[in-house]
């Protein structure tokens, strides 16, 4: 069923998310070896100030056994966070792609990730599409150096800032621990 820990939980007296971003990343390893792949993702939710507020890491369910898999889990747990749709960045070209063309198209019985995109619809409440058309899911570019800050550009059209730039690589890593805790030994691999 996928599970998630927080390592610095949500405040109890936050009540709504509304002044929060929350930066999602899945991570594969072993991905060449189907019998011990294992995917991971981290979550961090950012105030408005560029505070960090909560952040932790999760393992979705055995079958999400590519990193957009573990992607798409880490948004659906971001979502079940929050009584609405909060503001998301990722750095999964996928999941706006997919977003993007809609319900009917992203739960088709042919897709991989029919049975996650069809919760992520399900909290959502309309057409995947109004998340990525309302703002709400928002790509950015990821593994950039830190000269990428305020040059390199978000779906958005918004300038990839410093908060975004130190969230991604947070989410990143915490995304790798998770998915490297479930690897198998280095000589099972080898």
């Amino acid at each position: 069923d996928g599970s998630f820990s927080w390592i610095v939980p949500l405040p109890d007296h936050l009540t709504g998310c509304s002044s929060i971003t929350w930066y999602c990343d899945g991570s594969l390893i072993d991905g060449r070896w189907s019998a011990i792949r294992c995917s991971g993702f981290g979550l961090a939710a950012v105030a408005s100030d560029g505070g960090l507020v909560a952040y932790g890491l999760g393992w979705p369910p055995s079958w999400c056994d590519t990193a957009a898999s573990a992607e798409a889990w880490a948004m659906l747990t971001v979502l079940a966070q929050c009584p609405f749709v909060p503001p998301i960045r990722t750095d999964c070209q996928a999941l706006l792609t997919t977003a993007l063309a809609g319900n009917a198209s992203a739960t088709h019985h042919d897709r991989p990730l029919a049975r996650v995109w069809s919760m992520v619809a399900h909290i959502v409440g309309d057409d995947l599409s109004s998340i990525v058309n309302s703002g709400k899911l928002v790509w950015m570019p990821a593994h950039k150096s830190q000269k990428a800050v305020g040059v390199a550009q978000l779906s958005n059209g918004q300038l990839l800032t410093t908060i975004d730039w130190r969230a991604n690589r947070l989410v990143d890593g915490l995304a790798k621990a998770a998915a490297k805790s479930l690897a198998a030994p280095s000589q099972v691999s080898a």
